[in-house]
């Protein structure tokens, strides 16, 4: 699916997520040259679940929150595109061939997935934030492609991903899409918290100083 001449990395920051784990990891692995899951500090059996369906787990001894756990796994990563998704199963797996095709193409080095909706009015206010510096519909998804050239040279900061992860990538030079994706609502409360209060000075700094490194 992903042709001769591409591999696949997809890593999956996992913070209590037992019960989905096992099912995410092994959707994903048709897809994959790798499954990487980053136990950001979880004690139940998220690694165990993670190793036991196909994946190779990084853990973070205490919970250090997404920004870093997707940073270890940018590094980790091997493959000639990276593909990060949500352990919760709010993603589909079985759309990372639909991800990938612009990089793959050579139209875009960095691919997110749109969201049908946003869960959180401070989403859509990250995204007109982010528009400000680069064009993009949707700042704040987890489901993400990008060129492993480009997420090595990335330096994340933040509360979340949101805003920041795109505009890293438009700073090192990545030329960005997005195409649509269906989302899955989760059973119970998000495990991965985030401030978006906070998120939208930094988002807001970043923006105002932004500069591409080339």
């Amino acid at each position: 699916m992903t042709g001769p001449k591409h591999s696949v990395s997809v890593i999956i920051p996992a913070y209590f997520e037992e019960n989905t784990i096992n099912s995410v990891v092994q959707k994903c692995i048709p897809f994959a040259s790798e499954v990487i899951v980053i136990n950001d500090g979880s004690s139940d059996d998220t690694s165990l679940n993670a190793e036991l369906a196909g994946a190779k787990v990084i853990e973070m001894v205490e919970n250090q929150g997404v920004v870093r756990a997707i940073q270890r796994g940018l590094l980790e990563a091997s493959g000639d595109i990276i593909v990060t998704l949500d352990a919760d199963g709010q993603h589909d797996p079985s759309e990372i061939p639909l991800l990938i095709q612009p990089i793959i193409d050579n139209r875009a080095e960095l691919v997110v997935g749109k969201r049908p909706t946003f869960p959180y009015f401070s989403e859509r206010i990250l995204t007109k934030l982010t528009n400000l510096r680069v064009p993009c519909k949707d700042a704040s998804s987890g489901f993400r492609a990008v060129k492993n050239n480009i997420a090595k040279k990335m330096k994340l900061t933040g509360e979340c991903l949101c805003g920041i992860f795109i505009l890293e990538a438009a700073k090192h030079g990545a030329s960005i899409t997005s195409v649509p994706i269906s989302i899955h609502e989760r059973e119970g409360p998000r495990r991965i918290q985030t401030n978006h209060l906070k998120q939208f000075f930094i988002v807001l700094k970043t923006v105002l100083l932004f500069k591409k490194d080339i």
